[in-house]
């Protein structure tokens, strides 16, 4: 699908707030509400759009973030499609990718505790055990979700908050479940969700903006497929040394400010950082690392990279 300048503002807008009405996102267009909504479904029909979900604080809820990244020795296309199954299957997945590179596979998931990741673990080696070579798990103490100015044109807009390791809020279950409803579908009216909750839709529009003013969630944002973009998704994961807190500082606000990054995840285990990109080709790619390289070579250790080859954009919550 080629998109057009219309298009792009658009995608833009729902990165910066993909709950807004048609009818808001008309005026900012300068289109009709009933245009807006015929372009946002060309836009999911295409799979440009992978989800419009509501950031949920997922730290304030107990849940930690991980990464499992695994290399098989044999690695077909039906292996490919079965894995692709398990991320679609199992509950607490937040994204799942086919990968290029140093891995085969990058599985993103939420957990409350070791146990749970161990069960994810043992999931996935229970069926493919036999051909994985090698697994490393990473988790999180911040990340953040960035503009894709770079693929869409425009001005580099602010990230999203910083979700970091915090501590955790006991919510009741009707919080979980509109927290959930909104991670699937920012979209989705208070309307529908009283029907689903068993309250009116004004009970609900309460405790959402009350949620909201707590800091479960936010905002509300996009996911895109680069490929379908015309870009290349690549995850650089760099070991740091000699750092120390105002040299990570400046490293971040590089990040935040660059046009090409569009998700940052600082890590601990067997690297220190996660730096999300958006580029053409390898030659873009190679400009992108020789810069960091070149502004901070003096703590920039070991790094490699893979890229997406395929991806599930998934609601943790669904459990």
């Amino acid at each position: 699908m080629a998109l057009d300048k219309k298009d792009k503002e658009l995608l833009t807008l729902l990165y910066l707030n993909s709950r807004e009405s048609f009818t808001q996102l008309g005026k900012k267009l300068k289109l009709s509400s009933s245009a807006v909504e015929r372009r946002m479904r060309q836009l999911k029909d295409a799979g440009i759009i992978s989800l419009l979900f509501a950031d949920v604080n997922l730290a304030k809820l107990g849940f930690k973030a991980y990464r499992i990244y695994l290399k098989f020795d044999v690695f077909d296309v039906n292996t490919e499609k079965q894995v692709l199954a398990l991320f679609e299957a199992y509950p607490q997945t937040l994204w799942g990718v086919v990968c290029e590179g140093e891995y085969d596979v990058l599985w993103r998931i939420v957990a409350r505790d070791e146990l749970e990741v161990e069960d994810a673990i043992n999931t996935m080696t229970e069926k493919f055990g036999k051909s994985i070579v090698e697994k490393t798990v990473i988790t999180t103490t911040y990340q953040t979700y960035l503009s894709w100015n770079r693929a869409l044109g425009g001005e580099r807009h602010p990230e999203f908050p910083l979700e970091r390791v915090t501590q955790y809020e006991k919510l009741d279950n009707i919080d979980m479940k509109i927290l959930s409803l909104l991670y699937n579908n920012a979209r989705a009216t208070t309307v529908d969700m009283a029907s689903i909750v068993g309250l009116t839709p004004d009970a609900v529009s309460y405790r959402i903006k009350k949620l909201t003013k707590e800091a479960f969630i936010l905002g509300y944002t996009a996911w895109f497929d680069a490929k379908k973009l015309g870009f290349e998704y690549y995850k650089i994961l760099i070991n740091f040394r000699a750092m120390t807190h105002n040299k990570e500082t400046k490293f971040l606000d590089f990040c935040l400010e660059h046009d090409n990054v569009i998700f940052l995840n600082k890590c601990i285990g067997s690297w220190d950082i996660e730096v999300d990109i958006l580029v053409e080709n390898t030659l873009e790619l190679h400009k992108f690392i020789t810069e960091i390289k070149t502004k901070f070579g003096h703590i920039i250790g070991n790094h490699k990279y893979v890229s997406a080859i395929e991806e599930r954009m998934l609601n943790p919550l669904r459990a």
